[in-house]
């Protein structure tokens, strides 16, 4: 009967070992992993289909937790097509990205738009835009006339 009682505790500690180490899986970054990410995509009006140019596209970089604040890593501007697409080695530091449409940097598209909505590899999403550090996303975005 202690051998039971002794094997059961020692499952219960290495399930919850097994458990820490997933749960801070990606606290740590591994030394081999490329921090090489690309992010790129259009930007577009919803109603006439058509390019919109000069939308500010911000890379942010969060070292902490979820209520960090985020550092500012890179800013981008779309084409004449509509497009944007930056390539940017990640600092060590930190732990996660978002990609941003700062549409509303321009006052011009703050008067015509009230929104967008977001599709990441060309599927809508609801949440809004974290990219995979050393990896390669796309993300769309079609502008809401107001």
């Amino acid at each position: 009967m202690k051998r039971l009682v002794i094997s059961s505790l020692g499952a219960k500690g290495l399930l919850y070992a097994a458990a820490v180490l997933l749960l801070t899986e990606g606290c740590f970054s591994s030394p081999f992993k490329s921090r090489t990410t690309t992010v790129f995509g259009t930007v577009t009006d919803n109603d006439t289909k058509l390019p919109v140019d000069s939308v500010q596209i911000m890379i942010t970089g969060g070292k902490g937790g979820v209520a960090s604040n985020a550092d500012e890593l890179k800013i981008i501007y779309t084409d004449k097509q509509g497009y944007y697409s930056t390539t940017i080695d990640v600092p060590n530091s930190y732990h996660k990205i978002t990609v941003l449409n700062r549409y509303f940097d321009k006052l011009k598209y703050t008067l015509k738009y009230r929104g967008y909505f977001s599709y990441k590899d060309r599927n809508r999403i609801d949440y809004c835009c974290p990219a995979e550090i050393g990896s390669k996303t796309q993300y769309d975005f079609m502008m809401l006339p107001k």
